[in-house]
């Protein structure tokens, strides 16, 4: 007489069956295209992250939402007042010491898109981290708010964001005052032809042509900043 065998269940099944089911008990409401997925390794298999910002853990079969940790970073300014900021999570590491895991990362690597697909990338804010307050983190590491952009990219990116568009013409102006270079005018029609033009020239030359994008007021420290490759329709 045969056995039937039964299906064995690995203990990342399990965290996942426990979480479906207390979430169904939960007080928590679902905001409109939020995706809640179980975290992949090097993070535990009890940890589940939402593209809105949360970690929830079923540790000890309890579902709870873990709180973030807060600090200010970077340099210090005139006024003694670091010039950054970001949250983190703490995990122990085989029970001897805790590991500090920057929430923008974890959100980044569940849920981040790679447009350029390059192998080496970098956290971006679109809108940037000191805009929010401590207590923000969640809205600030959202996914909608990162993107993942490669070094020199984020670094071109990151100072276009640090100035007004007024303070990047004077610069540019400047610039070519400086440098002698006879200035053009051009109409509306000959300014795009020469654009599709340097992007056809960049393709040609297996160059990624981009496309900076940013948020026009006088304010810098409210500049929202994105970054693209640019494609020509076919």
């Amino acid at each position: 007489m045969s056995k039937k065998r039964m299906k064995k269940t690995t203990r990342r099944e399990e965290y996942k069956e426990k979480f479906n089911k207390q979430m169904q008990v939960f007080n928590y409401i679902m905001q409109d295209g939020e995706q809640i997925v179980q975290c992949k390794a090097p993070y535990p298999e009890y940890w589940f992250i939402s593209n809105k910002g949360y970690l929830f853990s079923v540790y000890a079969g309890k579902l709870r939402i873990l709180k973030a940790n807060h600090r200010y970073i970077g340099t210090m300014n005139k006024n003694g007042v670091r010039t950054g900021q970001d949250w983190y999570y703490e995990h122990a590491i085989e029970g001897k010491y805790n590991k500090h895991i920057p929430m923008h990362k974890i959100m980044s690597e569940h849920f981040g898109k790679n447009e350029f697909g390059s192998e080496e990338t970098e956290v971006h804010h679109i809108r940037k981290n000191l805009r929010y307050k401590p207590n923000d983190g969640n809205v600030c590491n959202r996914a909608e708010n990162l993107q993942l952009l490669p070094k020199e990219i984020h670094k071109e990116l990151t100072r276009y964001a640090s100035k007004t568009n007024a303070e990047l013409d004077k610069e540019l102006k400047q610039k070519v005052k400086e440098a002698d270079c006879p200035m053009y005018a051009y109409t509306p029609e000959m300014l795009e032809a020469l654009i599709k033009w340097n992007i056809q020239n960049c393709i040609a030359n297996g160059l990624q042509p981009v496309i900076y994008m940013t948020s026009i007021t006088d304010d810098a420290a409210e500049i929202e900043a994105e970054a693209h490759p640019l494609k020509l329709e076919k």
